[in-house]
C-alpha cells in the first residue's frame, strides 16, 4: 500500500507539472547564408505556434552530424524551455523527452537602441538599428510582411538574444495598420560580415495537441501487490 501511494504521488507530481499546448499553424523556416564563412549553407527550421496565443512557440531543428532532429519547446508565460528529440520526419509520436529548463535572460550580443523602419514598397520595410549615439549601425533587416487574420507570431529567426528580437518586432508593429500581419521573408545583416535570408512562405494549417513535461514513470508490474 505504501508504494502504491508513492507511485501515485510521483505521477500526480510530474502530471501536474506537465502542460497542454495546442498548434495550429506550422511554418518552414527556409534559412540560407548570403554572405560569411558558411555561404551557400541552408538549413530548414520547423516553427510551430498558436495563432491566437503567443506565450509559447516550438522550434523543430537538426544540428549538423546528428540522426534525429531537436524539438525545441520555449513557453515564455512560466519562462521555461522543454528539449525533446524527434526522429527525422519531425512525427509528434516520436518526441522523447529530454529535460526541462528555465529560460535565462542572457546580456545582449550587440547594442540595439535606436531603430529606424521605413515603408520601402508595400509590405516591405527596411530596419536599422544602431547605437544609443547613432554613431555605429549594428543590425539592418528588409522584411517582409503579408496581411493574416492572427497577430503577428514572434518568431526567433536572428542568432540574438529574446531582448533584441523583441524591440524589432515592437518597432515592426509600429508601422503596420494592425497586428493582423505575419513575417514571409527577412534578410538580415549583421553588420559582422554575415548576410541571412530566411524564408517563412510555406506555412500550413495543422491541428496538433502536445502534453509538454517529463513522461510519468512506468508502473512495476508488482508495485500494487
Amino acid at each position: 500500500m505504501k508504494k502504491s501511494l508513492i507511485f501515485l504521488f510521483s505521477f500526480l507530481s510530474i502530471f501536474s507539472l506537465s502542460q497542454e499546448y495546442h498548434f495550429d499553424y506550422k511554418c518552414y523556416e527556409n534559412e540560407t547564408q548570403l554572405k560569411g564563412s558558411y555561404k551557400g549553407q541552408k538549413r530548414t527550421t520547423l516553427v510551430y505556434f498558436n495563432s491566437q496565443n503567443k506565450s509559447f512557440i516550438a522550434y523543430d531543428y537538426s544540428f549538423s552530424g546528428e540522426i534525429k532532429r531537436r524539438f525545441f519547446l520555449r513557453d515564455n508565460y512560466r519562462g521555461k524551455l522543454s528539449s525533446y528529440s524527434i526522429n527525422k520526419k519531425s512525427e509528434f509520436l516520436s518526441l522523447k523527452f529530454l529535460e526541462v529548463s528555465t529560460l535565462n535572460k542572457y546580456r545582449d550580443e550587440i547594442e540595439v537602441e535606436n531603430i529606424e523602419v521605413e515603408n520601402i514598397i508595400k509590405n516591405v520595410f527596411i530596419i536599422k538599428a544602431s547605437t544609443i549615439d547613432k554613431k555605429n549601425s549594428t543590425l539592418e533587416l528588409i522584411i517582409k510582411v503579408e496581411k493574416s487574420n492572427f497577430p503577428m507570431p514572434e518568431i526567433r529567426f536572428m542568432d540574438l538574444t529574446d531582448n533584441i528580437h523583441s524591440k524589432i518586432y515592437k518597432a515592426l508593429l509600429l508601422h503596420l495598420d494592425s497586428p493582423n500581419y505575419r513575417i514571409v521573408d527577412v534578410v538580415t545583416d549583421y553588420k559582422n560580415g554575415v548576410i541571412m535570408y530566411d524564408d517563412f512562405s510555406n506555412c500550413e494549417k495543422i491541428n496538433v495537441k502536445f502534453l509538454a513535461g517529463p513522461p510519468p514513470p512506468k508502473k512495476k508490474s508488482n508495485i500494487l501487490n
